[in-house]
């Protein structure tokens, strides 16, 4: 005969009634799981399991974004050595619409995505998943089709951008869809898939340029195909993963509806965002031409690099934060907020202190002699990581509460700054001119945001009993 016990297991499956134990082995006929002999004993494994799943997951992640962020910077090394600071420049401004479709979807899609889904569970985030990627295959597709237009007729068709509008439409759909798999991963708490993925695609990219380099063949519009093969390998790989898929037709108005009231001031925002990152750069190709683009953005890449901490936090902290204040309401938020301050300020004060000191001889080790003159430029660079780092954790205290107006109106006084600011001090100071105006632009979206935080009189109050705060 066996004897009853509590309906408690290690294997963390939610277990109504008692379970009924074998009176020889004491194996749990559930889970198999032997030798525990105690209701206590077995809640102390699971809450050990418990912890262990918090803790790998962002280190996960952060692992995952630190591999994504070296492999660009190694594509970055690669290209530019292969093509020349001419064609390197051409193939940047060919990536500039991917860019700015990239920011629509983290707008649209992406950022309102990693807040609600926090609210859903079992089927209804199944559902719910499906829904946002119908909406993710119709952006991708016309994505694809106004990166074709923009290259292929914004320069005329003698232009040198036309030639290449193909393959850079193909490499800029297939990306975003990575992209998106990448992110909805994330969110699903699944950072061991998101690392197959990067290890299939930087594999396949970083391998096949290499092999054509050595050839002889490496030219701007095979890098672009090998970007789109690669890409769209990883991207099948990802959708056997992001599943269970379920479809309800009940709920798809009522999730677009959802969705667009989170995102109808993000996409906004992230809009201008992309006008705030990258007037400088338009500008530059304009008056300067696309060598010196090339050079500025090579010059720039050491400081993309230290963009997986940025990165990791637009992954690991808006889920954070949707968490905190949905169970235990705003205070909750401002510990994680305050927690993010912090590991910010280490990261930030390692990083500016390592780019100052060894940036200018490590570009000049890595890309040669023809990069030498713009050895400053990742000095001066460096300054905004900081302010980009602290513009994120603040900006999810918004995106928690849903109150992602406010962002846009940061990020609005930034973009407007640059606006009137970067052509006069082109023309004037050069790429002096066109850093300095790029990091006032940054602290005056963060300086805005503060403000706005500031005036968040719920985050400031005392803690109180939780009430629900997802819809």
């Amino acid at each position: 005969m066996g004897i009853d016990q509590p309906a408690a297991c290690v294997c963390l499956s939610k277990i109504d009634k008692p379970m009924r134990m074998g009176a020889l082995d004491g194996t749990c006929k559930h889970c198999r799981v032997k030798g525990w002999r105690s209701i206590r004993a077995a809640r102390k494994a699971r809450d050990f399991t418990m912890h262990y799943r918090t803790a790998i997951g962002p280190a996960l992640a952060f692992g995952n974004q630190a591999l994504s962020s070296t492999c660009n910077f190694l594509t970055t090394i690669l290209l530019t050595r292969a093509l020349g600071l001419e064609a390197f420049g051409l193939y940047t401004m060919a990536w500039l619409p991917l860019h700015f479709a990239m920011s629509l979807q983290l707008g649209l899609i992406v950022s309102p995505m990693m807040s609600i889904a926090e609210s859903k569970d079992g089927a209804e985030a199944d559902a719910y998943y499906t829904v946002v990627g119908i909406h993710q295959l119709i952006y991708g597709a016309v994505a694809a089709a106004a990166i074709f237009s923009t290259l292929s007729f914004a320069t005329g068709t003698s232009g040198p951008l036309h030639d290449i509008a193909l393959p850079a439409a193909v490499a800029g759909g297939c990306y975003l869809t990575q992209d998106y798999l990448r992110r909805c991963l994330f969110a699903r708490r699944r950072p061991a898939c998101i690392l197959l993925l990067d290890i299939v695609n930087f594999g396949l990219r970083l391998g096949t340029l290499t092999a054509l380099w050595h050839e002889g063949l490496i030219g701007i519009g095979n890098a672009l195909w090998v970007l789109a093969a690669a890409a769209a390998t990883s991207a099948l790989c990802g959708l056997g993963m992001v599943g269970p898929y379920r479809w309800k037709q009940d709920i798809f108005s009522a999730v677009t509806r959802r969705q667009w009231q989170s995102a109808r001031w993000l996409v906004l925002t992230e809009a201008v965002q992309w006008v705030l990152a990258y007037s400088g750069l338009i500008v530059t190709a304009g008056l300067f031409g696309p060598r010196i683009l090339g050079a500025l953005r090579v010059a720039q890449s050491l400081v993309s690099v230290m963009n997986v901490a940025r990165e990791a936090l637009e992954n690991i902290l808006p889920p954070l934060a949707a968490k905190a204040l949905a169970q235990n309401g705003p205070p909750a938020l401002r510990r994680v907020l305050s927690w993010a301050l912090s590991v910010v300020a280490l990261i930030s004060i390692a990083a500016v202190s390592g780019l100052v000191l060894f940036g200018p001889w490590l570009l000049h080790w890595l890309y040669g002699d023809e990069i030498l003159e713009f050895g400053w430029v990742i000095t001066w660079s460096s300054f905004g990581f900081p302010t980009a780092l602290v513009t994120v954790v603040l900006a999810c205290a918004f995106r928690a509460l849903e109150q992602t107006r406010s962002i846009f109106l940061a990020v609005l006084a930034g973009a407007c700054f640059s606006l009137v600011a970067v052509y006069p001090a082109a023309l004037m100071f050069s790429v002096e001119g066109l850093i300095t105006v790029t990091l006032l632009s940054q602290l005056t979206v963060l300086i805005v945001l503060g403000v706005l935080v500031a005036r968040i009189s719920e985050l400031w109050v005392g803690d109180r009993p939780p009430r629900a705060y997802s819809a």
